[in-house]
């Protein structure tokens, strides 16, 4: 009886080291897969990867002279404001900011910043002053070309906050030499007299194009 008692008491000894072996791969094999788990998030919070830098197809540089209305200007305007807040001069731009300003703009286009250089094309459009206590605009205009070296229409469109240096704005399609083109223009004002006169800079670059 003894005898069958130690036999037993072995066989479960055997076992329970059977299962305390399993049970220590079963834990590690956790572990480990804890661990992998751990480093995959750190790994991916803190991986930035690189912004695909996109090399433009074509690159246009061109500028454009707008002359506003003021009721004494009319052989050399070349924009007019046909909207503005109640009460308010369509020969003055508004206070605060000119918001709610509407003007529709039919500019030349020259290649150079020499607003007597020969004209290359129309800039054709609108811009409205969208904001109070700040000078912004929203634009949407057209460059129409027609010289030896380009034909057809770019199409722009994009908010422009005016202060800053820079900005840019969406191209987004064209016609003719520029068909199906689009990409993104940086605009910069490139000079201005008072609130009769500005000239842009446009810096196109495509990135596709047809």
């Amino acid at each position: 009886m003894l005898y069958k008692n130690f036999f037993f008491d072995s066989s479960t000894f055997t076992n329970k080291i059977k299962w305390t072996k399993k049970m220590a791969k079963t834990k590690l094999l956790f572990a480990f897969l804890f661990f992998f788990m751990f480093v995959s998030i750190s790994y991916s919070s803190t991986y930035k990867p690189k912004r695909k830098q996109y090399k433009p197809c074509h690159n246009l540089v061109l500028y454009f002279h707008d002359n506003l209305y003021n009721g004494k200007n009319a052989p050399n305007a070349t924009s007019t404001i046909v909207g503005a807040p109640d009460k308010a001069n369509l020969t003055i731009l508004a206070g605060q900011n000119h918001f709610g300003n509407l003007v529709v703009f039919n500019d030349p286009i020259t290649v150079d910043n020499n607003l007597h250089s020969p004209p290359v094309g129309r800039a054709q459009g609108m811009y409205i002053y969208d904001t109070k206590n700040t000078f912004t605009a929203w634009l949407g205009f057209s460059f129409v070309l027609n010289s030896t070296n380009y034909e057809g229409s770019i199409n722009f469109v994009g908010a422009d906050p005016i202060l800053m240096k820079t900005r840019d704005i969406s191209v987004v399609g064209g016609t003719g030499d520029f068909f199906m083109h689009r990409g993104v223009a940086t605009i910069m004002t490139d000079s201005y007299e008072g609130e009769v006169y500005f000239r842009l800079r446009v810096d196109i670059k495509f990135y596709e194009c047809w």
